[in-house]
Parts: C-alpha cells; sequence; structure tokens
C-alpha cells in the first residue's frame, strides 16, 4: 500500500509540472559593458551583439555612445583634478603676495629710514605693494585653471548620463528581441499494473 501511495504521488508531482521553461540569457549594461549570464562581452563581441537586433545594425549607435560616456567620464575626473589644481595655485598665489608684501615693507622701511621718517613709510608703502603685485599673475592663473576645470567637470556629467541611458536603452532593445520563452518537450509517461523488477505491481515509466 506503501508503494501504491509513493507512486501515485510521484505522479502527480510529475503531471503538475507538465511544461518546463527555457528563459533566453537577457543582456545587462555594466558601465561600458555588457554581461550575458555574468560573462563580460569584449568590445567586438559588443558590437556584434548589437549589429543585428531585429534585423537593424545598432553597432555605430552604440560605439558612439560608449565613446561619449567615456569622455565625459574623463571630463569628471580631469575637471575635478584641474579646478583642484587651480585651487591649489590661487593658495601658493596668495601665500606669495602676502609674504612679498611682508618682506618688501620691512626692507623699504629699512633703506628708505635714511631718509627720514617720511621717506621711510613711502618706501615701505611701495616695497610692499610691489611684493603683493608679484603673487598676483599666480592667482590669476590658478583661477583661469579653476574655471576651467569647473566647468568641464560639470560639462562631463550631463554627457556621461544622457549616453549611459542611450547604452541601456540599446540594451533593453536588444532584450526586447529575444525569443519568448518556448516550453521544452515533456517526455512520455505510462502507467501500467503487470511485472515489475520487484514483483507484480504499478510501474511508472517515462
Amino acid at each position: 500500500m506503501k508503494k501504491f501511495f509513493t507512486v501515485l504521488v510521484l505522479l502527480v508531482v510529475a503531471v503538475s509540472a507538465h511544461a518546463q521553461y527555457a528563459t533566453p540569457a537577457l543582456a545587462e549594461r555594466k558601465g561600458c559593458t555588457i554581461k550575458i549570464d555574468g560573462e563580460k562581452l569584449s568590445h567586438q563581441e559588443a558590437n556584434l551583439l548589437m549589429s543585428n537586433i531585429d534585423g537593424e545594425d545598432y553597432s555605430a549607435q552604440w560605439a558612439k555612445a560608449r565613446g561619449w560616456r567615456t569622455a565625459g567620464i574623463s571630463m569628471i575626473a580631469g575637471g575635478g583634478a584641474i579646478a583642484a589644481g587651480g585651487a591649489m595655485t590661487v593658495l601658493i598665489g596668495a601665500l606669495t603676495s602676502a609674504l612679498g608684501a611682508t618682506v618688501g615693507a620691512v626692507a623699504g622701511a629699512t633703506v628708505g629710514s635714511i631718509g627720514g621718517e617720511e621717506q621711510a613709510q613711502q618706501s615701505a608703502s611701495e616695497a610692499a605693494q610691489k611684493g603683493a603685485d608679484a603673487g598676483k599673475p599666480i592667482i590669476n592663473g590658478g583661477l583661469i585653471a579653476m574655471g576651467l576645470g569647473f566647468a568641464a567637470h560639470i560639462a562631463g556629467i550631463p554627457l556621461t548620463v544622457v549616453n549611459s541611458v542611450k547604452m541601456s536603452k540599446l540594451v533593453d532593445k536588444y532584450n526586447e528581441s529575444l525569443p519568448a520563452a518556448e516550453p521544452q518537450p515533456v517526455p512520455e509517461m505510462e502507467l501500467s499494473f503487470g511485472a515489475t523488477r520487484n514483483g507484480i505491481g504499478l510501474c511508472l515509466s517515462f
């Protein structure tokens, strides 16, 4: 009786799982690359994948978007580095001006003291101004570098985002072109009563 019950349970399970479906491998974008089943495709393989989506060649669009996305990332990183370097240059220029003004004032006062107090004050003021002016070109150069770097950094953000979206849409287009999952053939099953290897009883063949 126990064997009979076991056979019936197996039969019910087999019938309930009457159709299994094979799902096509979907692609996903990871940065500038495409992965299928966890495997990263080379640039050549990705271009080949994009060369025939429902009969259309999207490889040129993919390569263009990938190139602009890479350029955007480079602008973000490079622009940030240039802006940081410009800020450091401004700081160096400011320190140069401050130090030059201090040294110039002391030196001018020392030299001018020979001609009296009024001459000393005038000499100190002129020397301090010359010392302060020495740092201005450095400060101006740093400010220009900061402006250019910041502009490149900001411009790189939408460039990266826009082309990332374009690449994702192309991958989605490829996934949408895949055929729907098809049911796999089910092995034929037969339940019979008669002689078996272990005696007489029910036999499920599949």
